[in-house]
């Protein structure tokens, strides 16, 4: 586990780690706070507890993503695959860490949120809500660099994800509201039901939780067609 922390450059000294689990967050949450004042004229913690949850979601991929990329780079994916491609130990080390990466953030956001008056309930949504998050960041973080394993770009995927998550998870206007080609979009991703349950209280989380299966399926489908590739290349592009 040692091993896998000290793999991620943002871990590295405390300025980084200020701004990843601090500044960032604060950041995309006053932008979507003061979007949603222009227009509704109120201060909303719905919509600072939604932000914090979608970033734990964004760090948990990223972790996920960045620890799979750089094991490539190092090679350390060839020797894996050619020994044993679903390693328990492996992939569970990963996991595990990327888990741990955002449920840091989530707390340590959701105090801060908590001290400046955020209702309880809605910290409490998020923390009940913390293992689906960070599982569908693992999941995603993991198809993300499934798909784009031999591309030039290895975080092409993960960039993606990451730039479009608040769109699709409709935190500032409910994805029912979309027009019909964007709200089809944001349907094929995981992430507005969880936003829904912290503004409201209930959403239909099982739905999100099979599209998120889906999503692994798709990650694993990429993953299994390219070992042989991979193994014959014995290279990356990038």
């Amino acid at each position: 586990m040692a091993t896998q922390f000290s793999a991620l450059p943002f871990l590295n000294n405390w300025r980084t780690k200020i701004i990843y689990f601090v500044l960032n967050p604060l950041i995309n949450m006053a932008l979507l706070v003061l979007i949603d004042m222009q227009y509704a004229n109120s201060f909303n913690w719905s919509i600072v507890a939604a932000s914090i949850a979608i970033d734990t979601t964004t760090l948990t991929m990223q972790t996920m993503n960045d620890l799979l990329v750089e094991d490539a780079s190092l090679r350390i994916d060839f020797e894996m695959i050619a020994k044993k491609p679903f390693s328990f130990r492996y992939w569970m080390s990963k996991c595990i860490t990327s888990a741990i990466i955002g449920t840091i953030l989530a707390i340590i956001n959701l105090v801060l949120a908590l001290c400046f008056g955020a209702p309880l309930y809605l910290i409490l949504r998020v923390v009940i809500l913390l293992p689906l998050l960070c599982l569908t960041g693992i999941i995603f973080g993991f198809t993300a660099w499934a798909i784009s394993w031999q591309m030039n770009d290895p975080y092409f995927l993960a960039n993606f994800f990451s730039a479009i998550i608040q769109l699709v998870a409709g935190i500032l206007v409910v994805i029912t509201a979309y027009p019909t080609w964007l709200k089809s979009i944001a349907l094929i991703f995981p992430f507005a039901s969880p936003v829904t349950f912290i503004k409201t209280g209930s959403a239909n989380l099982i739905a999100s939780i099979i599209i998120t299966l889906i999503w692994l399926l798709a990650g694993l489908i990429a993953y299994v067609i390219q070992i042989r590739p991979v193994l014959t290349k014995g290279k990356h592009r990038f």
